[in-house]
Protein backbone atom coordinates (compact mmCIF):
# COMPACT_ATOMS: atom_id res chain seq x y z
CA UNK A 1 0.00 0.00 0.00
CA UNK A 2 2.81 2.38 0.86
CA UNK A 3 4.50 1.57 -2.43
CA UNK A 4 1.28 2.36 -4.31
CA UNK A 5 0.86 5.68 -2.48
CA UNK A 6 4.48 6.54 -3.19
CA UNK A 7 3.93 5.75 -6.89
CA UNK A 8 0.82 7.94 -7.02
CA UNK A 9 2.67 10.76 -5.25
CA UNK A 10 5.54 10.52 -7.73
CA UNK A 11 3.12 10.56 -10.65
CA UNK A 12 1.27 13.64 -9.39
CA UNK A 13 4.43 15.62 -8.62
CA UNK A 14 6.62 14.59 -11.57
CA UNK A 15 7.62 17.12 -14.19
CA UNK A 16 7.02 14.46 -16.84
CA UNK A 17 3.30 13.96 -16.09
CA UNK A 18 1.94 17.11 -17.71
CA UNK A 19 3.96 16.82 -20.96
CA UNK A 20 2.97 13.14 -21.19
CA UNK A 21 -0.76 13.89 -20.78
CA UNK A 22 -0.59 16.77 -23.26
CA UNK A 23 1.22 14.50 -25.71
CA UNK A 24 -1.55 11.89 -25.47
CA UNK A 25 -4.23 14.49 -26.21
CA UNK A 26 -2.11 15.83 -29.08
CA UNK A 27 -1.94 12.35 -30.65
CA UNK A 28 -5.73 11.99 -30.29
CA UNK A 29 -6.21 15.43 -31.85
CA UNK A 30 -4.02 14.54 -34.83
CA UNK A 31 -5.97 11.31 -35.30
CA UNK A 32 -9.31 13.14 -35.24
CA UNK A 33 -8.00 15.75 -37.70
CA UNK A 34 -7.81 13.06 -40.41
CA UNK A 35 -11.59 12.61 -40.27
CA UNK A 36 -13.02 16.07 -39.55
CA UNK A 37 -12.15 19.73 -40.04
CA UNK A 38 -13.45 20.68 -36.57
CA UNK A 39 -10.90 18.53 -34.78
CA UNK A 40 -10.75 20.67 -31.64
CA UNK A 41 -14.53 20.69 -31.15
CA UNK A 42 -14.65 16.94 -31.80
CA UNK A 43 -11.87 16.36 -29.26
CA UNK A 44 -13.72 18.41 -26.64
CA UNK A 45 -16.93 16.47 -27.27
CA UNK A 46 -15.08 13.14 -27.14
CA UNK A 47 -13.39 14.11 -23.87
CA UNK A 48 -16.69 15.24 -22.36
CA UNK A 49 -18.24 11.85 -23.10
CA UNK A 50 -15.28 9.71 -21.98
CA UNK A 51 -14.68 9.05 -18.28
CA UNK A 52 -11.14 7.88 -19.07
CA UNK A 53 -10.21 11.07 -20.95
CA UNK A 54 -11.75 13.25 -18.23
CA UNK A 55 -9.70 11.39 -15.61
CA UNK A 56 -6.61 11.74 -17.79
CA UNK A 57 -7.24 15.47 -18.16
CA UNK A 58 -7.71 15.75 -14.38
CA UNK A 59 -4.08 14.66 -13.98
CA UNK A 60 -2.99 18.09 -15.23
CA UNK A 61 -4.39 20.16 -12.32
CA UNK A 62 -3.44 17.39 -9.88
CA UNK A 63 0.11 17.54 -11.20
CA UNK A 64 0.14 21.33 -10.78
CA UNK A 65 -1.09 20.94 -7.20
CA UNK A 66 1.63 18.37 -6.57
CA UNK A 67 4.24 20.71 -8.00
CA UNK A 68 3.04 23.47 -5.65
CA UNK A 69 3.46 21.13 -2.66
CA UNK A 70 6.94 20.03 -3.77
CA UNK A 71 8.14 23.56 -4.57
CA UNK A 72 6.81 24.92 -1.26
CA UNK A 73 8.38 22.10 0.71
CA UNK A 74 11.75 22.62 -1.00
CA UNK A 75 11.58 26.35 -0.36
CA UNK A 76 10.81 25.89 3.35
CA UNK A 77 13.57 23.29 3.71
CA UNK A 78 16.03 25.63 2.03
CA UNK A 79 14.96 28.43 4.35
CA UNK A 80 15.52 26.28 7.42
CA UNK A 81 18.87 25.10 6.09
CA UNK A 82 20.16 28.61 5.35
CA UNK A 83 18.90 29.76 8.75
CA UNK A 84 21.01 27.08 10.41
CA UNK A 85 18.04 25.17 11.84
CA UNK A 86 19.05 21.89 10.13
CA UNK A 87 22.25 20.05 10.89
CA UNK A 88 22.31 18.37 7.49
CA UNK A 89 21.52 19.45 3.93
CA UNK A 90 18.79 17.45 2.15
CA UNK A 91 19.89 16.41 -1.34
CA UNK A 92 18.86 18.54 -4.32
CA UNK A 93 18.36 21.81 -2.45
CA UNK A 94 21.48 23.50 -3.85
CA UNK A 95 23.07 23.70 -7.28
CA UNK A 96 26.47 22.62 -6.03
CA UNK A 97 27.65 20.81 -2.90
CA UNK A 98 31.24 19.86 -2.07
CA UNK A 99 33.05 18.57 1.00
CA UNK A 100 36.36 20.18 1.97
CA UNK A 101 38.70 19.83 4.96
CA UNK A 102 38.14 22.15 7.87
CA UNK A 103 40.21 25.36 7.76
CA UNK A 104 41.04 27.95 10.43
CA UNK A 105 39.91 30.59 7.91
CA UNK A 106 36.31 29.43 8.35
CA UNK A 107 35.67 31.88 11.18
CA UNK A 108 36.91 34.76 9.02
CA UNK A 109 34.63 34.23 6.01
CA UNK A 110 31.78 36.28 7.44
CA UNK A 111 33.71 39.54 7.09
CA UNK A 112 34.46 38.80 3.45
CA UNK A 113 30.86 38.07 2.55
CA UNK A 114 29.73 41.21 4.38
CA UNK A 115 32.18 43.23 2.30
CA UNK A 116 30.77 41.74 -0.93
CA UNK A 117 27.23 42.82 -0.08
CA UNK A 118 25.98 39.48 1.20
CA UNK A 119 23.91 39.21 4.34
CA UNK A 120 25.26 36.58 6.70
CA UNK A 121 24.16 34.40 9.58
CA UNK A 122 26.64 32.45 11.67
CA UNK A 123 26.02 29.76 14.25
CA UNK A 124 28.37 27.47 16.08
CA UNK A 125 28.44 24.95 13.23
CA UNK A 126 27.35 26.88 10.13
CA UNK A 127 27.80 30.04 8.14
CA UNK A 128 25.21 31.14 5.59
CA UNK A 129 25.29 34.16 3.30
CA UNK A 130 22.77 35.43 0.80
CA UNK A 131 21.71 38.42 -1.24
CA UNK A 132 18.84 39.34 -3.54
CA UNK A 133 15.18 38.41 -3.51
CA UNK A 134 13.46 35.08 -3.90
CA UNK A 135 11.93 34.05 -7.21
CA UNK A 136 9.81 31.55 -5.29
CA UNK A 137 6.80 33.94 -4.98
CA UNK A 138 6.75 34.26 -8.78
CA UNK A 139 7.06 30.50 -9.09
CA UNK A 140 4.20 30.02 -6.65
CA UNK A 141 2.05 32.55 -8.51
CA UNK A 142 2.82 30.82 -11.80
CA UNK A 143 1.98 27.35 -10.52
CA UNK A 144 -1.18 28.67 -8.83
CA UNK A 145 -2.18 30.37 -12.08
CA UNK A 146 -1.64 27.15 -14.02
CA UNK A 147 -3.64 25.25 -11.40
CA UNK A 148 -6.57 27.68 -11.73
CA UNK A 149 -6.33 27.56 -15.53
CA UNK A 150 -6.35 23.76 -15.68
CA UNK A 151 -9.15 23.40 -13.13
CA UNK A 152 -11.13 26.04 -15.02
CA UNK A 153 -10.64 24.20 -18.33
CA UNK A 154 -11.66 20.90 -16.73
CA UNK A 155 -14.79 22.37 -15.12
CA UNK A 156 -15.73 24.21 -18.32
CA UNK A 157 -15.29 21.08 -20.41
CA UNK A 158 -17.38 18.88 -18.12
CA UNK A 159 -20.14 21.24 -16.93
CA UNK A 160 -20.43 23.96 -19.60
CA UNK A 161 -23.90 24.43 -21.10
CA UNK A 162 -24.96 26.96 -23.71
CA UNK A 163 -27.84 27.91 -25.94
CA UNK A 164 -28.42 30.61 -28.52
CA UNK A 165 -31.45 32.87 -28.63
CA UNK A 166 -32.51 36.08 -30.32
CA UNK A 167 -32.71 39.20 -28.17
CA UNK A 168 -35.41 41.37 -29.78
CA UNK A 169 -36.45 44.92 -28.98
CA UNK A 170 -39.77 45.00 -27.16
CA UNK A 171 -39.69 41.28 -26.34
CA UNK A 172 -38.78 39.54 -23.06
CA UNK A 173 -35.11 38.84 -22.52
CA UNK A 174 -34.77 35.11 -23.42
CA UNK A 175 -33.40 32.94 -20.63
CA UNK A 176 -33.87 29.25 -19.90
CA UNK A 177 -35.31 29.94 -16.46
CA UNK A 178 -38.34 31.77 -17.86
CA UNK A 179 -38.59 35.14 -19.58
CA UNK A 180 -36.56 37.99 -18.24
CA UNK A 181 -37.30 41.69 -18.29
CA UNK A 182 -38.43 43.46 -21.44
CA UNK A 183 -35.68 44.48 -23.85
CA UNK A 184 -36.39 48.20 -24.02
CA UNK A 185 -33.79 49.15 -26.59
CA UNK A 186 -30.82 47.85 -28.56
CA UNK A 187 -28.24 50.46 -29.42
CA UNK A 188 -25.18 50.37 -31.64
CA UNK A 189 -23.07 53.49 -31.35
CA UNK A 190 -19.51 54.68 -31.72
CA UNK A 191 -17.22 53.74 -28.88
CA UNK A 192 -14.68 55.94 -27.15
CA UNK A 193 -12.56 52.91 -26.25
CA UNK A 194 -9.17 52.15 -27.76
CA UNK A 195 -9.96 48.60 -28.91
CA UNK A 196 -13.56 48.48 -30.14
CA UNK A 197 -14.74 51.10 -32.64
CA UNK A 198 -18.43 50.53 -31.85
CA UNK A 199 -20.35 49.69 -28.71
CA UNK A 200 -23.41 47.45 -28.56
CA UNK A 201 -25.80 47.98 -25.67
CA UNK A 202 -28.92 45.96 -24.86
CA UNK A 203 -31.07 47.73 -22.26
CA UNK A 204 -33.25 45.37 -20.24
CA UNK A 205 -35.98 46.48 -17.82
CA UNK A 206 -36.54 44.76 -14.44
CA UNK A 207 -38.55 41.54 -14.54
CA UNK A 208 -41.23 40.22 -12.23
CA UNK A 209 -38.61 38.00 -10.56
CA UNK A 210 -36.88 41.08 -9.21
CA UNK A 211 -34.02 41.33 -11.69
CA UNK A 212 -32.58 44.83 -11.69
CA UNK A 213 -32.46 47.05 -14.74
CA UNK A 214 -29.20 46.46 -16.53
CA UNK A 215 -27.37 46.84 -19.82
CA UNK A 216 -25.41 44.21 -21.73
CA UNK A 217 -22.53 44.94 -24.05
CA UNK A 218 -19.88 43.09 -25.99
CA UNK A 219 -17.08 43.19 -23.41
CA UNK A 220 -16.66 42.34 -20.64
CA UNK A 221 -19.44 39.72 -20.70
CA UNK A 222 -22.21 40.29 -18.16
CA UNK A 223 -24.04 37.59 -16.21
CA UNK A 224 -27.81 37.19 -16.12
CA UNK A 225 -29.34 34.56 -13.81
CA UNK A 226 -26.09 32.61 -13.69
CA UNK A 227 -25.42 32.71 -17.44
CA UNK A 228 -22.79 34.77 -19.25
CA UNK A 229 -24.31 36.89 -22.02
CA UNK A 230 -22.28 36.88 -25.24
CA UNK A 231 -23.76 38.91 -28.14
CA UNK A 232 -22.73 37.22 -31.41
CA UNK A 233 -24.50 38.54 -34.51
CA UNK A 234 -26.65 41.55 -35.30
CA UNK A 235 -29.83 41.05 -37.27
CA UNK A 236 -33.39 42.18 -37.86
CA UNK A 237 -36.61 40.67 -36.55
CA UNK A 238 -39.03 41.21 -39.43
CA UNK A 239 -42.69 40.43 -40.04
CA UNK A 240 -43.06 39.27 -43.66
CA UNK A 241 -46.49 39.15 -45.34
CA UNK A 242 -46.89 37.80 -48.87
CA UNK A 243 -49.82 37.03 -51.11
CA UNK A 244 -50.00 35.88 -54.75
CA UNK A 245 -52.77 35.10 -57.25
CA UNK A 246 -51.96 31.38 -57.18
CA UNK A 247 -51.32 31.21 -53.43
CA UNK A 248 -54.57 30.10 -51.77
CA UNK A 249 -53.66 31.24 -48.26
CA UNK A 250 -51.55 34.27 -47.55
CA UNK A 251 -48.12 33.82 -46.00
CA UNK A 252 -47.01 35.56 -42.81
CA UNK A 253 -43.87 34.90 -40.85
CA UNK A 254 -42.10 36.47 -37.88
CA UNK A 255 -38.53 35.95 -39.09
CA UNK A 256 -35.24 36.64 -37.35
CA UNK A 257 -32.87 37.43 -40.19
CA UNK A 258 -29.09 37.72 -40.05
CA UNK A 259 -28.86 40.45 -42.71
CA UNK A 260 -26.45 42.88 -41.07
CA UNK A 261 -24.28 44.55 -42.34
CA UNK A 262 -26.07 45.95 -45.42
CA UNK A 263 -25.61 43.75 -48.47
CA UNK A 264 -25.64 40.49 -46.55
CA UNK A 265 -28.38 38.34 -48.10
CA UNK A 266 -30.62 35.62 -46.77
CA UNK A 267 -33.60 33.74 -48.17
CA UNK A 268 -37.02 32.51 -46.98
CA UNK A 269 -38.81 29.55 -48.46
CA UNK A 270 -42.58 30.00 -48.79
CA UNK A 271 -43.89 26.63 -47.56
CA UNK A 272 -46.10 24.53 -49.85
CA UNK A 273 -45.41 26.83 -52.79
CA UNK A 274 -42.79 27.34 -55.49
CA UNK A 275 -41.92 30.81 -54.15
CA UNK A 276 -38.70 31.84 -52.47
CA UNK A 277 -37.92 35.33 -51.13
CA UNK A 278 -34.39 36.76 -50.86
CA UNK A 279 -33.81 39.73 -48.58
CA UNK A 280 -30.97 42.08 -47.72
CA UNK A 281 -30.57 45.34 -45.87
CA UNK A 282 -30.24 48.38 -48.14
CA UNK A 283 -27.19 50.61 -47.88
CA UNK A 284 -28.27 54.16 -46.88
CA UNK A 285 -27.23 56.79 -49.38
CA UNK A 286 -26.00 59.21 -46.71
CA UNK A 287 -23.32 56.84 -45.33
CA UNK A 288 -25.11 56.26 -42.02
CA UNK A 289 -25.49 52.89 -40.32
CA UNK A 290 -29.09 51.63 -40.40
CA UNK A 291 -28.56 49.69 -37.20
CA UNK A 292 -27.46 52.86 -35.41
CA UNK A 293 -30.21 55.11 -36.77
CA UNK A 294 -32.99 52.52 -36.74
CA UNK A 295 -34.05 53.60 -40.26
CA UNK A 296 -34.01 50.48 -42.41
CA UNK A 297 -34.98 49.68 -45.97
CA UNK A 298 -35.05 46.19 -47.45
CA UNK A 299 -34.04 44.98 -50.88
CA UNK A 300 -36.04 41.96 -51.98
CA UNK A 301 -36.40 39.56 -54.86
CA UNK A 302 -39.21 37.04 -55.25
CA UNK A 303 -38.50 33.89 -57.24
CA UNK A 304 -40.95 31.30 -58.53
CA UNK A 305 -38.93 28.19 -59.02
CA UNK A 306 -35.89 29.77 -60.73
CA UNK A 307 -37.67 32.69 -62.38
CA UNK A 308 -37.68 36.19 -60.86
CA UNK A 309 -41.29 37.30 -60.44
CA UNK A 310 -40.53 40.76 -59.10
CA UNK A 311 -37.81 42.67 -57.28
CA UNK A 312 -37.49 46.02 -55.59
CA UNK A 313 -36.98 47.74 -52.26
CA UNK A 314 -39.16 49.26 -49.58
CA UNK A 315 -38.58 50.88 -46.20
CA UNK A 316 -39.48 49.02 -43.03
CA UNK A 317 -43.23 49.34 -42.38
CA UNK A 318 -43.97 49.66 -46.12
CA UNK A 319 -45.27 47.29 -48.77
CA UNK A 320 -44.86 46.46 -52.46
CA UNK A 321 -47.69 45.45 -54.85
CA UNK A 322 -47.32 44.25 -58.46
CA UNK A 323 -49.71 42.35 -60.80
CA UNK A 324 -51.69 40.77 -57.97
CA UNK A 325 -48.61 40.14 -55.85
CA UNK A 326 -48.24 41.86 -52.50
CA UNK A 327 -45.22 41.88 -50.19
CA UNK A 328 -45.27 43.86 -46.93
CA UNK A 329 -43.00 44.39 -43.94
CA UNK A 330 -45.41 45.88 -41.34
CA UNK A 331 -42.97 45.68 -38.43
CA UNK A 332 -39.23 45.37 -37.94
CA UNK A 333 -37.03 45.47 -34.87
CA UNK A 334 -33.35 45.30 -34.10
CA UNK A 335 -32.21 41.97 -32.78
CA UNK A 336 -29.02 40.35 -31.51
CA UNK A 337 -28.34 36.64 -31.76
CA UNK A 338 -26.89 35.94 -28.33
CA UNK A 339 -25.22 32.99 -26.63
CA UNK A 340 -26.22 32.31 -23.02
CA UNK A 341 -23.47 30.24 -21.45
CA UNK A 342 -23.34 28.70 -17.99
CA UNK A 343 -19.67 28.10 -17.35
CA UNK A 344 -18.40 27.80 -13.79
CA UNK A 345 -14.80 27.54 -14.94
CA UNK A 346 -14.60 31.03 -16.44
CA UNK A 347 -13.88 32.79 -13.14
CA UNK A 348 -10.99 30.41 -12.49
CA UNK A 349 -9.60 31.06 -15.97
CA UNK A 350 -9.79 34.81 -15.38
CA UNK A 351 -8.13 34.32 -11.98
CA UNK A 352 -5.34 32.36 -13.67
CA UNK A 353 -4.74 35.23 -16.10
CA UNK A 354 -4.33 37.63 -13.16
CA UNK A 355 -1.98 35.25 -11.30
CA UNK A 356 0.16 34.58 -14.38
CA UNK A 357 0.40 38.31 -15.07
CA UNK A 358 1.40 38.98 -11.45
CA UNK A 359 4.04 36.23 -11.70
CA UNK A 360 5.63 37.90 -14.73
CA UNK A 361 5.52 41.35 -13.10
CA UNK A 362 7.28 40.03 -9.99
CA UNK A 363 9.69 37.64 -11.73
CA UNK A 364 11.19 39.98 -14.34
CA UNK A 365 12.76 42.69 -12.12
CA UNK A 366 13.86 40.20 -9.45
CA UNK A 367 15.43 37.89 -12.02
CA UNK A 368 17.24 40.70 -13.84
CA UNK A 369 18.31 42.95 -10.97
CA UNK A 370 17.93 41.18 -7.60
CA UNK A 371 18.41 37.43 -8.16
CA UNK A 372 18.74 35.24 -5.12
CA UNK A 373 22.25 33.93 -4.40
CA UNK A 374 23.09 31.70 -1.45
CA UNK A 375 26.25 30.15 0.03
CA UNK A 376 26.19 27.76 2.96
CA UNK A 377 29.01 26.18 4.98
CA UNK A 378 28.14 23.48 7.53
CA UNK A 379 30.61 21.62 9.75
CA UNK A 380 30.33 17.87 9.17
CA UNK A 381 32.52 16.90 12.10
CA UNK A 382 35.77 18.27 13.47
CA UNK A 383 37.70 17.87 10.21
CA UNK A 384 35.15 18.40 7.39
CA UNK A 385 33.02 21.24 6.00
CA UNK A 386 30.15 20.87 3.51
CA UNK A 387 30.05 23.87 1.17
CA UNK A 388 26.86 24.55 -0.83
CA UNK A 389 26.02 27.16 -3.43
CA UNK A 390 22.87 28.17 -5.31
CA UNK A 391 22.04 31.08 -7.62
CA UNK A 392 18.84 32.10 -9.44
CA UNK A 393 20.68 34.63 -11.58
CA UNK A 394 24.11 36.19 -12.12
CA UNK A 395 25.47 32.67 -11.70
CA UNK A 396 28.92 33.43 -13.11
CA UNK A 397 29.59 36.26 -10.66
CA UNK A 398 28.21 34.25 -7.76
CA UNK A 399 30.20 31.19 -8.80
CA UNK A 400 33.36 33.28 -8.70
CA UNK A 401 32.61 34.36 -5.10
CA UNK A 402 31.92 30.76 -4.06
CA UNK A 403 35.04 29.31 -5.74
CA UNK A 404 37.26 32.02 -4.28
CA UNK A 405 35.93 31.23 -0.80
CA UNK A 406 36.72 27.55 -1.38
CA UNK A 407 40.25 28.39 -2.53
CA UNK A 408 40.85 30.44 0.59
CA UNK A 409 39.58 27.69 2.86
CA UNK A 410 41.63 25.02 1.13
CA UNK A 411 44.74 27.18 1.32
CA UNK A 412 44.13 27.65 5.02
CA UNK A 413 44.72 31.39 4.68
CA UNK A 414 42.52 34.05 6.20
CA UNK A 415 40.81 36.28 3.64
CA UNK A 416 42.66 39.31 2.49
CA UNK A 417 41.58 42.75 3.54
CA UNK A 418 38.67 44.62 2.06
Amino acid sequence: MKRMLRLVGTLLSSRVTSPLVIGIFLVIYIGIAFFTEDALIALMELTRQSVFLVALLALLPLNSAGRIVIETRRFLLRQRTVSGDLADVPPGLFDESIGIPFSPAFSELRERFDALGYRTRQTENSLSSWRGGYIFPARLLFLSGMLCLLIGILISLVTRTSYRAAVIEGEPFPVQSGNGGIVERIRLEKSSGRILSKELIMEVAPSERGDVRTSYGIYPPTRYRGSFVYPRYLGVALIVQFSAPDLRNGYEKHAVLSIYPPGKETSLEIPESPYRLTLSLAEPGDGSDPYETGRMAFIFKMLKDKEVVFAGSTPGGGEFAHDGYRLAFPDFRRTVLTDFIQDYGVMLIWTSAFLLGAAVVYWLPVRLFFPRREILFIKQGPDMILACSRAEGKTRKHGGVFNEALDLLEAGRPPYGH
